[in-house]
């Protein structure tokens, strides 16, 4: 178990670097794996992205959501679906 803190931490250590948004989330969910000492990790990040906000399509209400499921939470049907019925749902790109 840790503290909302440490999931701030870890989240704005991997979003300091130039990267993509699915690949952010996985390295979230693999360090939690190792700092947590278990595989039962699930990761839901949704984010606004600037390019797609100012730029090309200029959608202002666009969000992506990315997921990174492991363990019970990718193997077990009944965990996952309790998990994902916890997260609010995104319509239109908004919550």
């Amino acid at each position: 178990m840790i503290g909302l803190s440490k999931l701030n931490r870890v989240a704005k250590y991997y979003a300091s670097r130039p990267q993509v948004q699915e690949r952010m989330t996985e390295q979230i969910a693999r360090h939690l794996c190792d700092i947590l000492g278990t595989n039962d990790v699930a990761v839901v990040i949704d984010a606004a992205h600037m390019c797609v906000k100012m730029r090309g399509v200029k959608d202002a209400d666009c969000i992506t959501r990315t997921t990174s499921l492991r363990g019970k939470f990718k193997d077990d049907e009944k965990c996952r679906a309790e998990f994902m019925a916890a997260i609010p749902r995104m319509t239109n790109g908004q919550r």
